[in-house]
């Protein structure tokens, strides 16, 4: 996590730059909101899909080899977290927004991911049980 949920940067310059270095590449998955991808790609935050596609492009260049840019902080009836891997398609897991919510979504969603990878699941499927597993939760909790 780079920003807390209030917007404050939880982690200086440096560490960034060592994060983009030395981390990305021994991820199988990164998991930014719109603040965090901004950061890592050292860029304003994105207001649309081709600047989150091309922050993105950034951190896949960095050696990530993929990226799901969570929803959350975007605007719209939906939404939708984007997957993002080099040459394809981007895949596009969109849910209802919700009002209200509960704290450390993102790390239910990367630990949801990472669980269904360790049980075989395909990254694909491993994103979407982990968004439908964390939809459940805040709509539970509203």
């Amino acid at each position: 996590m780079l920003v807390a949920s209030a917007g404050r940067p939880l982690a200086e310059s440096g560490v960034v730059a060592s994060l983009r270095r030395a981390l990305l590449p021994l991820c199988r998955v990164v998991t930014p909101n719109l603040p965090e991808l901004a950061i890592l790609a050292a860029a304003r935050e994105a207001e649309d899909e081709p600047e989150i596609l091309r922050q993105s492009g950034c951190l896949l260049k960095a050696g990530a080899p993929a990226v799901l840019v969570k929803g959350g902080h975007a605007s719209g009836d939906l939404c939708t977290d984007m997957l993002v891997r080099p040459d394809r398609e981007p895949i596009r897991f969109a849910a209802p927004r919700l009002t209200g919510g509960i704290r450390g979504t993102g790390c239910m969603l990367a630990s949801g991911i990472a669980a269904h990878l360790a049980l075989g699941a395909s990254l694909e499927e491993s994103a979407q049980l982990a968004k439908q597993r964390v939809f459940d939760n805040i709509r539970r909790a509203s």
